[in-house]
């Protein structure tokens, strides 16, 4: 089935790209997996990309105005080529058509490209193909990011510890937890009482970089659901149009109960934004250590310093204090990006010492959110 012949408005064609297209490693040893693969049935457009790691897919159905299928077929075409070829053309419907052998012809008015394509056997597909252990599972859009965006920024960015680039996934009846940590930072959401998705336990390790993609390109209006395909090796997120399927991280995730400190020497509560913004500016002139510290009550006093560039030093207003006066120096950006995940007006700050974790959790949000930053020994922190 080689020869195609389809008009797409550009708006819908671009969508479907910009989703398909987080799915292309920049870096891809094969050919055939820099492209996108192109299929046109009697139903609609499908568009596929794949890293062999993860295959995202996105279905265009018949509209009248917008995806007309004159004749099935497909091809695959470079993504980039592809992608910028359509982002540049005025907008309106675009006629795609394969006119000879591993040809695609691109017309939008009197524009007019020929673009080269490859074979599409060895293209990657998403096999719809129901095993006996798998578990499938419908969650709203709304729950869905929110549980991940908690979390999912804390994974590790080394390939050192495998497991610990993904995010950890259980659910227990009517209980979710997810939790992500590279080491110095970690990141905990429970929900509980969610709904009873009758499934047995669950436990799986979920790739980060599937789920930052798959956060920025599922519609996150308050009807919409996805349904969570979970096999053994492999995890299938699907929702309207978008299919996302990614192989799940093999091993065992560290049980991190024992990391989050049960006693405290000292408490405090402070407004979040206020504190983002004062972190984001005295951030500016530090090398990564930032100093926190309560000296004496009402004040929470922030500084960096940077030899041969510089210090800065900021106040913030307690909204509560309790317990004893204390200085610990952390990680600049990590603590930033624990502020940002953070949907709370206020935060509460737990200190448990100055070799244990600063314990960070939102006060005003009904589900379980915490973060466990690691204390930098540094003379700041002292």
């Amino acid at each position: 089935m080689r020869s195609l012949l389809i008009h797409v408005s550009k708006d819908s064609l671009s969508t479907a790209l910009q989703a398909a297209l987080k799915a292309i490693s920049a870096n891809s040893s094969s050919r055939v997996l820099s492209g996108i693969h192109i299929q046109a049935q009697a139903e609609g457009l499908t568009l596929t990309a794949s890293n062999i790691r993860m295959t995202i897919e996105y279905k265009l159905p018949v509209k009248m105005d917008s995806m007309i299928v004159h004749k099935p077929g497909e091809i695959v075409v470079p993504a980039c080529y592809f992608y910028e070829i359509i982002r540049k053309l005025d907008p309106g419907l675009i006629r795609l058509e394969i006119a000879e052998t591993l040809i695609l012809n691109i017309q939008s008015g009197y524009t007019q490209f020929r673009l080269c394509g490859m074979d599409t056997a060895e293209f990657p597909r998403i096999h719809y193909v129901d095993h006996p252990n798998t578990k499938k599972i419908r969650m709203k859009n709304t729950l869905l990011k929110q549980i991940f965006k908690h979390v999912v920024f804390a994974v590790s960015s080394l390939e050192t510890r495998p497991v610990l680039t993904g995010v950890s996934l259980q659910i227990d009846n009517q209980n979710i937890r997810v939790v992500a940590t590279d080491g110095i930072r970690l990141a905990q959401q429970v929900v509980e009482n969610v709904e009873d998705y009758g499934v047995s336990p669950l436990n799986v390790i979920i790739p980060g970089s599937t789920l930052e993609d798959l956060l920025k390109i599922i519609n996150d209006d308050e009807g919409s659901s996805t349904q969570i395909e979970i096999g053994q090796k492999q995890i299938r997120f699907i929702s309207d149009g978008l299919r996302v399927q990614s192989a799940l991280l093999e091993g065992t995730y560290p049980y991190v109960d024992n990391l989050i400190p049960q006693v405290y020497i000292s408490e405090v509560i402070v407004k979040t934004e206020r504190l983002l913004r004062v972190v984001e500016r005295i951030a500016i002139l530090a090398g990564e250590s930032v100093t926190l510290g309560v000296y004496h009550s009402g004040i929470l006093h922030l500084i960096s310093r940077t030899a041969d560039v510089g210090e800065a030093k900021e106040e913030i207003p307690l909204e509560y204090l309790e317990g004893e006066y204390f200085r610990v120096a952390f990680n600049g950006k990590y603590f930033r990006d624990i502020l940002r995940a953070i949907d709370s007006d206020t935060l509460r700050i737990r200190f448990a010492g100055k070799e244990r974790p600063l314990v960070i959790q939102p006060v005003d949000m009904t589900s379980s959110t915490l973060f466990l930053i690691t204390p930098m020994r540094t003379q700041d922190g002292g």
